[in-house]
C-alpha cells in the first residue's frame, strides 16, 4: 500500500472511532508510520484530507451506481434489484468507511458543513439523475407507470434504502436483507406498469 492510501485507510478509521474533533494529524502520522512533516507532504492540514476522504466516497458511490445501472442488457427491474439489495447490504455492513460516513453525516464538522453538503449533493444529484434515465427508459418501454414521474420514484428507491440502512442500529444485517426483499416487493408493485 502507498503512503498516500495508507493516510487515508488509517484517517478513514481513526475519524469514523474518534470524529473529525478528535483525530488529530499526529495521530494519523502515527498509526500511518511516519513522521507528522511528511504527512503535511500530502496534505496541508486535517481539513484538506477529511475533503479527500469525502470526495472519494462520494465518486465511488457516483461510479457503483454507473456500473449497477450500465447494464443495457439487462432488465430493467434486475439493475434496479441489484443496485437496491447490493447498496442496502454493502451500507449494512460494519465495517470504518461505513462508520466514517455515518458519523460525519450525523455530526459534520461545523467549519466542513457548507463544503460537505455541496459534495454531498453533488453527488445525490448526479445519482438520482442516473435512476431517473433508467425510470424514464423503463416507462418509455412500458415496464414501468406513467403515473409516477421518474424523479419521485428515483427520490422514493432512495428513502426506502436510506431507512433500511438506519436500522442497522436495530437489527441484523440478515434481518435488515429480508425487510429489504419485502420493501423491494412493495416498491416494485407500485412502479411497475
Amino acid at each position: 500500500m502507498h503512503t498516500k492510501e495508507k493516510i487515508k485507510h488509517e484517517s478513514t478509521e481513526l475519524f469514523a472511532t474518534l470524529g473529525y474533533e478528535g483525530t488529530s494529524m499526529a495521530h494519523i502520522a502515527e498509526r500511518v508510520g511516519i513522521k507528522k512533516p511528511s504527512l503535511y507532504a500530502h496534505y496541508k492540514n486535517k481539513e484538506a484530507l477529511f475533503l479527500d476522504l469525502v470526495m472519494d466516497m462520494s465518486l465511488d458511490y457516483v461510479t457503483f451506481i454507473e456500473g449497477s445501472l450500465g447494464q443495457g442488457n439487462v432488465p430493467i427491474e434486475k439493475q434496479l434489484y441489484q443496485a437496491f439489495i447490493t447498496y442496502v447490504h454493502d451500507w449494512t455492513q460494519d465495517n470504518p468507511a461505513n462508520q466514517f460516513y455515518s458519523r460525519f453525516l450525523q455530526y459534520p464538522p461545523q467549519q466542513l458543513a457548507e463544503p460537505l453538503k455541496e459534495m454531498l449533493s453533488e453527488s445525490e444529484r448526479k445519482v438520482r439523475a442516473l435512476f431517473s434515465v433508467v425510470m424514464k427508459d423503463g416507462q418509455k418501454q412500458g415496464i414501468l407507470t406513467t403515473e409516477l414521474d421518474s424523479e419521485t420514484m428515483a427520490y422514493t428507491y432512495f428513502a426506502l434504502i436510506e431507512g433500511l440502512v438506519t436500522e442497522v442500529v436495530f437489527y441484523t444485517p440478515d434481518e435488515i436483507s429480508k425487510q429489504a426483499e419485502e420493501s423491494w416487493n412493495v416498491y416494485w408493485r407500485g412502479i411497475r406498469a
